[in-house]
């Protein structure tokens, strides 16, 4: 198996997560090449994941040639910044994984679908907690049919975000949002992937604009094309709770949730 030549466009905090998992994937995929507007971060990120080369400028990653070329890109930048750096990773005939939210308007989302399309090309979004075990096993039971029919679901996600003043997960227009778009977005995810497709819609926000411009505090509702019914809290201004996600299950048979570990509660359990 040919070992995939990885362009990290984006230094920052999230790269972080990223490099450890690319420290477990070494046979199967290695960055070779690291971009940073701020040259000291790309160098130490570059120094980490043993890098040969390290940019300022994305275009360049994009436009190295022969043995300097990159297969795919993996873009952890300011949500703003994805639609633009995707189409352009695309035409270039790169693979692209592009972090969560996969951008700030459905319009850009689609043209970057469509530009994979046309280019033949993978483009994954960062939805990495379809992998988490946990929810595997939800899943697994599930389609198992442990709790009957779903007719229901409940997902929460709770932090206590405090950013300084200037950071771009401040400015609405950057980030898209705030709490829904920024985290929520995992839970909506994984309620596609356990309950299935979303056919309605519906939410409420509330603005602390000591916290960020975008909504500090969400609530939203779904109907899904099974017929079943989800809520969904996400909130960015917890000081102290007593979970950091929540995912519950209601069925025709029982129940499942992710508090405190994995709990199942079914007539069909033996």
């Amino acid at each position: 198996m040919q070992t995939v030549r990885i362009g990290l466009v984006g230094a920052g905090g999230i790269a972080g997560a990223h490099a450890r998992g690319y420290a477990q994937l070494r046979e199967l995929g290695r960055v070779v090449a690291v971009c940073d507007v701020v040259g000291e971060a790309a160098a130490r990120r570059a120094r980490e994941l043993e890098a040969e080369r390290t940019y300022t400028d994305w275009r360049q990653l994009l436009a190295a040639t022969g043995d300097q070329a990159v297969d795919a890109v993996d873009i952890c930048l300011p949500h703003d910044q994805h639609a633009e750096v995707t189409m352009a990773a695309l035409a270039a005939g790169k693979h692209v994984l592009v972090e969560k939210p996969i951008a700030t308007t459905t319009e850009d989302a689609w043209r970057m679908v469509d530009a994979a399309r046309r280019a033949g090309r993978v483009l994954q979004v960062g939805h990495n907690e379809r992998f988490d075990p946990q929810y595997q096993e939800m899943r697994r039971l599930v389609l198992e049919g442990a709790i009957g029919e779903v007719f229901g679901a409940r997902a929460d996600h709770n932090q206590n975000v405090v950013l300084p003043a200037g950071h771009w997960l401040r400015d609405a227009v950057r980030s898209g949002g705030g709490s829904l778009i920024g985290s929520g977005i995992h839970r909506v995810d994984l309620l596609r992937w356990l309950v299935g497709e979303v056919v309605e819609v519906s939410n409420v926000q509330l603005i602390r604009p000591e916290r960020l411009e975008g909504e500090a505090l969400a609530f939203t509702t779904f109907r899904f094309s099974t017929g079943a019914l989800g809520e969904l809290s996400t909130n960015w201004a917890v000081r102290r709770f007593p979970w950091y996600e929540l995912m519950w299950l209601y069925g025709s048979e029982g129940s499942l949730h992710n508090v405190g570990g994995l709990h199942l509660d079914s007539t069909r359990r033996p």
